[in-house]
């Protein structure tokens, strides 16, 4: 069964709904060209009101050292490294999730972003082209033959976090064909003013009913 991430909380609300409807992972977005994007300070007051069992994620693009400690300085789990993940920052004490963005057709990770700081992986997220753009990678028998590939060749026993496009109605085909140890959604659970309460409920519900 996978765990589940509902990442880019912006309010208060949000939170309550990602706890009625159990996830694992709470993301916040640290990335000023992000519509998601949230303070330390806003995303500390939102974390405080969710339950003690969901772990929370600080996606970032490209952190400095001082960011870095600031966010495990503010209590957070896991560090999300979108960009450029330097020696520093790979040692700041979080656990680090390493996102790695695919672009065209059927193509592979990246090796040098893949095993670059790789003692320091915890997991890795598979995303599409663009970060946040919400639309999936090329999904085939193909690509998930290739990730599964570099999953077991390069990160043995990192975490697979599938994410890019995942929504409640794709969720499903998400599973079968990449089995992930996460499942990464943002903009599949939204509405126009921010996270939908039923479509995380509907997401969850999907997600446990074929996982």
């Amino acid at each position: 069964m996978p765990e589940i991430k509902i990442c880019g909380l912006t309010k208060i609300c949000e939170a309550d709904y990602i706890n009625e409807a159990k996830a694992d992972y709470a993301g916040f977005v640290f990335y000023e060209k992000s519509k998601r994007n949230v303070s330390v300070e806003s995303a500390c007051k939102i974390a405080e009101n969710l339950d003690k069992t969901i772990r929370k994620v600080a996606v970032c693009v490209s952190p400095d050292l001082r960011f870095a400690q600031q966010i495990a300085e503010a209590g957070f789990d896991i560090l999300q490294v979108h960009g450029v993940l330097t020696k520093a920052v790979a040692s700041c004490g979080l656990p680090i999730w390493r996102a790695v963005n695919i672009g065209g057709a059927r193509e592979p990770a990246k090796s040098d972003i893949m095993t670059n700081n790789a003692d320091k992986i915890a997991g890795v997220v598979v995303d599409g082209a663009n970060y946040g753009g919400g639309k999936t990678f090329c999904w085939d028998r193909i690509t998930a033959d290739r990730l599964a590939k570099e999953m077991t060749g390069r990160l043995n026993q990192k975490k697979f976090i599938l994410a890019g496009g995942l929504h409640a109605g794709n969720v499903a085909q998400g599973i079968r064909l990449f089995h992930p140890d996460v499942v990464d959604v943002s903009s599949g659970v939204e509405e126009k003013s921010g996270k939908g309460r039923e479509k995380i409920i509907e997401f969850v519900r999907e997600v446990r009913r074929n996982g």
